[in-house]
This record gives structure tokens, sequence and C-alpha cells, in this order.
């Protein structure tokens, strides 16, 4: 249920109290609009907020009294019904409605001008946003034939000739418009609307109408009824003018629209906006026949950002995604933000494939500039799903479905975009099945003893021999065989298992490294923490409790983080970092050059390694950068590990670079424990003699 501002009064006036949820820009929008406003939910009869002028409305002394009033004894016996149409009416069509209504706000019957919009809770239910258009003062229905009332009338009422010079202008008009209403063309700001009103009075006699006039206060709105009428002195044919203010009550209305439509963060439009664009784009008609390319977008590693960073930068980096979008887009498309870091963009009137797919790499480009937030250059780019109108969907839920599965494939692939087949939903469909049985089985694998530890050795450039091994987790499925980690790990993540997962694994290696030093080799163990476990305050404690469970020497025990981990909560990082240092535990900076490469990192925390990812590798272009890494990390002092080296010419080019130690399939895959030790029998530089376990 939406949570609502209560209200108190005091010295005579009304205050917003402060409340955890009095932060509501939707409501907080409106509470300083001048009509009368009030939220109403239409099943309890009930009312949910009202602003000040709501409030003197229903004469209510304040907003508890109210909330707790029983509406039903304020309307009439025939409005309940009314009002339950009125909603229904209003949330399928999403349009609102004005009727003149008798209500019984006190003891007296008050008729008000009520204007109906359609409202969503937070939870989604539909209630009824009131605005008090115009209240009725009561008089005696005879007196509003005599002069006297049409002079005093507070609606603006004017009389002019067929020149259009002012004949008759009672008090209120001559009050608001002064010398603006010597013609009837001096009262408009648009030009344009004069033939409008023109165009109005030949189809029919009269034209109700509301436009933007001058009046002594500047630019108002007035809502207008426009009539042929008589010179009742000369006979001749004269226009008769009535007009009300309108402006409080269309503010109001652009406001409830901009938080019905538009994406308070971003000001994009919404999802609500883009289904409406989409309908008219896709209604049988001439728009309907030239059809549009849709990209669905969601940014990578965005949820880092926020866990790591806090939400404030996440929607700062939301709003200048938005802003990059827009630029891409160009001025004939739409972009639109549907939650989250989601978004959607409308390309009109391009369905060819090619067109779609170099806006989508524009796009890419335009996306991948760092941002620079506290501090930190951030760079987050989207995966694209992309599909066309007609060829892809005859629906917004099937072009959405469509687009969304398209997406979903540029992620896994990480291709940046990916254009929608219809083979591709099968295997879509496959993939999702395949990832929540593995979920599931995730549940019980610890407990059933199905995951083992690999290692793969770690080779020193200067001997060339084993100088320690890096601990991989592998998953012995039942019946799915082996799983890499890479297909469980994220989900583990998600799920909140890595945590129970990695203390394992930090008990499993540590054991593992005081059985081989029993055994006589003395090699260091890699263990890889992950962002939970790092995020987690009892890190230490834990590393601390394995270390004297498995008489574990610390110096034996080399913990890799990521650089993503170093991000946000400076502090807790700081006092982590520096706990695991001062125990003895050295630490590894794995995969740099993926993520954010801030050098910073490298000076202000008590790192000992800099692991560099296998894609500088693999990439020709980023291998030129490896050597630059390679002396940074000799300046620095830091020992520098190469990763996925695949060749013999790759191991010669590193070693004459400086690099101090190799890992790759060059010199041996991950390993099961057993064969890992006979690797370490025939490579190892030295081995001490075992020791005797008896000692």
């Amino acid at each position: 249920m939406l949570k609502l501002d209560p209200f108190c009064k005091l010295n005579g006036r009304f205050h917003l109290l402060q409340s955890p949820w009095s932060s509501d820009a939707r409501l907080n929008a409106l509470f300083h609009v001048k009509v009368p406003l009030c939220l109403m939910d239409v099943d309890s009869l009930k009312i949910l907020w009202a602003n000040e002028p709501g409030l003197t409305f229903w004469q209510a002394d304040n907003a508890s009294e109210l909330y707790a009033r029983d509406m039903a004894q304020s309307l009439t016996t025939a409005a309940i019904p009314a009002l339950h149409n009125i909603r229904r009416n209003c949330h399928a069509t999403q349009s609102c409605v004005s009727e003149l209504w008798t209500v019984f706000p006190g003891e007296q019957a008050t008729t008000a001008q009520i204007g109906f919009s359609p409202y969503l809770t937070d939870d989604n239910k539909p209630v009824l946003l009131l605005q008090v258009i115009k209240q009725h003062q009561s008089r005696r229905a005879e007196s509003l034939h005599t002069t006297t009332a049409l002079t005093h009338t507070s609606t603006m009422i004017s009389l002019y000739g067929n020149d259009n010079q002012l004949l008759f202008s009672n008090s209120a008009s001559q009050d608001a418009l002064g010398n603006r209403e010597r013609t009837l063309l001096d009262r408009w700001v648009n030009p344009a609307d004069i033939h409008k009103i023109e165009q109005a009075l030949i189809a029919s006699e009269s034209c109700s109408i509301e436009l933007e006039v001058h009046t002594v206060a500047g630019i108002r709105w007035h809502s207008m009824s426009i009539r042929r009428s008589l010179n009742a002195v000369s006979g001749d044919t004269a226009t008769l003018v009535s007009a009300t203010d309108s402006t409080e009550q269309r503010n109001a209305q652009q406001v409830a629209y901009n938080l019905a439509y538009t994406d308070s963060l971003t000001n994009l439009p919404n999802r609500a906006a883009i289904n409406i664009y989409l309908d008219e784009l896709m209604a049988p008609g001439e728009k309907s026949q030239t059809g549009f390319g849709l990209f669905f977008l969601d940014l990578d590693r965005f949820k880092a950002v926020n866990d790591s960073l806090g939400h404030s930068v996440g929607d700062q980096l939301l709003i200048e995604v938005a802003l990059r979008l827009t630029t891409s887009a160009g001025p004939d498309s739409m972009v639109a933000r549907l939650g989250g870091d989601e978004f959607v963009m409308i390309i009109n009137r391009v369905t060819d494939i090619k067109i779609l797919c170099d806006l989508a790499t524009s796009v890419l480009q335009c996306m991948s500039e760092p941002v620079e937030l506290n501090e930190q250059k951030l760079r987050i780019l989207p995966s694209i799903g992309i599909c066309s109108y007609p060829a892809n969907g005859n629906t917004i839920s099937e072009l959405m479905q469509n687009a969304d599965a398209a997406m979903y494939l540029a992620k896994a692939n990480q291709s940046g975009y990916y254009f929608y087949d219809e083979t591709m939903t099968r295997s879509l469909s496959e993939g999702i099945k395949n990832r929540l049985g593995l979920e599931n089985d995730l549940v019980s694998a610890l407990s059933n003893n199905e995951f083992e530890l690999y290692y793969q050795p770690k080779i020193s450039c200067r001997t060339r021999a084993v100088t320690g091994a890096e601990a991989l987790l592998r998953w012995n499925h039942p019946t799915r065989g082996m799983i890499p980690p890479d297909h469980f790990i994220a989900i583990a993540e998600e799920t909140g298992q890595i945590i129970e997962l990695g203390n394992w694994v930090l008990h499993e290696a540590m054991k593992q490294q005081r059985d081989w030093h029993r055994a006589g080799f003395n090699l260091p163990v890699s263990i890889n923490i992950s962002a939970r476990q790092f995020k987690a305050t009892d890190l230490v404690s834990n590393v601390s409790e394995a270390l004297i469970r498995h008489c574990c020497d610390p110096v034996m025990v080399e913990l890799e983080i990521t650089e993503s981990m170093l991000l946000g909560d400076t502090d807790h990082v700081h006092e982590t970092l520096h706990q695991l240092s001062t125990m003895g535990i050295k630490l590894a900076l794995d995969d740099f050059g993926t993520g954010y490469s801030n050098l910073a990192y490298l000076q202000r925390y008590p790192l000992d390694t800099l692991k560099i990812d296998k894609a500088f590798l693999a990439d020709q272009k980023r291998s030129m950068l490896m050597g630059t890494i390679l002396n940074m990390g000799k300046v620095l002092g830091l020992q520098v590990v190469a990763e996925g080296v695949e060749t013999a010419a790759q191991a010669d080019w590193l070693i004459a670079r400086g690099c101090d130690y190799l890992q790759g399939f060059h010199f041996s895959k991950p390993l099961p424990v057993a064969q890992a030790t006979e690797f370490f029998e025939q490579n190892s530089a030295t081995r001490q003699p075992p020791i005797n376990k008896a000692a």
C-alpha cells in the first residue's frame, strides 16, 4: 500500500510531518498545488492523502481525522457506484474526466466541478486523484438571471462586435484582462488559435476551448466558451466569450500526467508512456504501415556499481545513460526507461536490419566513454536486443518479449547487440530451464559433497619451476558431470549460497596446502574471494579460523580479489585488507585491466600481486598494453602474474619483458589433487623431506 504523508495543524497552518516516506517525490510535487487535491480509495471510500486546500475543502481539522472519515457520509447514494465506474474507465483508458458533483464536506451541500484522474499506488492499486476544479457558491437560482449577478459573477464575460472590438465586459473580465481585451484578437497568445476558433464557429455556433491568454498577471490558461450572439443595440452578429482561469487546474493535471507517464529520475517516458506510444504506432492507419525498430537495453555490471558505490552513484549513472541514449537515438526516435537499468528505444520508420545494427554500434560507441562519478571512472556498456515491427511481433507484449530474449543472448555472448530470430527463442527457453535446474540442484550440492577443488600450477619465469597453485572450484554433478565454475558461480552469487561455498573453499584449500607442506612441497595456494564474501563483516574471522584449524602458515596463503570489490565503502575495504595483510596473508588483484583499472588502488592498499587477465594475450591489440602493465608492476614493487598463457611464444615474450609468474594451458590445465601432486613432483625446483606427521 502506498505510504502517505500525515499532516498536522500548527498555529493555524498545515505542515508536513517528517516520516520515513516523507520524501515521496510524487505526492510532494502535488503538495503545494493551490487547488484542492486528494487521493481516494474507491473500494474502502477512504481519503488516502490530501494537500492543504484539499483538507480545507473537506472541512477537516487535521489529516488523521480526514483519513479516518467514512467518505460515504459525504457523498450522495448515487455517487458511490458512479465512483466505481469512473475509476474503471479512467484506468482502462488512461484518461481524465470532469463532472459537476454535489458533496457534503460538512453539514451543508457543496456543488463543485471535480476532475478525476487515474493514479496507481506503489503496489499497483488503482485509485483516483480528485481535483476540485471550481467550487460553486450557493446562491438563489433566480438571481442568476439578474443583471447584478451577471456583472458580479467570477466568470469573465465579454461581448465583441463584428470588427472584434469590445462591446461589453463584466468586472471579472476587466480585472483579469485589463487593456488586453479591447479587441478579441488581443487576448490570444498564439495567433494560430484564432484560426481554430473561426473554424469551430463555422462548423457550429459555439465552441469550448482552453487557450493561453494575455492577462494583467501575465500569460494564463483560460477555459472558454465562445458562441455566436447578437448585439442587443444594433442587432448585428456578435461574439460572446465566457471564461474561467484554469491555470492551476492545468498545472495540476500536467504534474499528474508527468507523475503517471514520466520516469522521475531520468525524466524519460516510463513504461506506461511507451505502451501508449506503441499503441499509437501499431494502431490501424497510416503510421502502422511504415514499421519501426525496437531496442531493449540492459546495462552490464550495473548491480556491481549499486552494491559497491551505493544507489546515489547508481542513480547519477542512470541519468548519464539516459542523456547518452537520447543523443544517440536522434530526434525521430523515442527513448524510455522501463525501470532499474532497463531502457527501450523506438526507432521510427526503420526496419532494415543493417541500419538498426549500425545504430546499435553507434549507441555502444557513445556509451563506451567512461563516466566520472565520485572520483571513479566507470565504463558501463549496455547489452542490446533488437527486433522490428511488424516482422518480429504484432503486439507490444510480443515485441518486448522478443527484444528482451535477444538482449539476453547479447549479454550471454558479450556481443554488444543481437538481432532477434525465431530459433533463438527455443534456445533461450532451454537455457532458462537449464539455469533453473542448476539453481535447484545447487541448494543441496554442498551437503552432498559434490564440490571439488582443482589446482592450476603457477610457474616461475626465472626458474621455469612450479612456485604455487591457484585453487579452482569444480562441481561434480551426479547427472550432468563436471560443471565449470562460470556455469554456477554467478547463480551462487545471486542466491547468496556463495558465502557458504566460499568458506568451504577456504578450509579445503588451506587443508590441502598443509598436506602438501607435510609432503615436502612448500608451495603457497591462491584462493579466490567472491564479492559477497569480501563485503561480509566476518571474512577476516573466517580466514583466521581456517588458518588455525588447519595449522596453515598465513604466508603460504594468497587471497585473490577483483577491482570491483575495491569500490564503495573505502573504510571497510581499507580495514579488511590491512587486517588480512597484518596476519601475513598475501593479497592479489585479479583480472587487472578488465574493470576500472584505477592505479590509485595499487598504491592505496597493501597488495602483493597483480594478475593480468588472459584477455590481454588473446587480443593482439590489447597485448601491446602488457609491457606497460609489467613496467608499472615493477615500479610499484608488485609481483606480476600473467594468466592464459597458451603458447611457448607467449611465454618467451612475457619472460623477456620481466613478468614474474605464468599460468596457462601451455604449462598445465587445472588438475585434481592427485594429478597436481604428481605435477609438483616432476616440476618443483626443490622438495623438502616429508614432515613426520607424528612429530
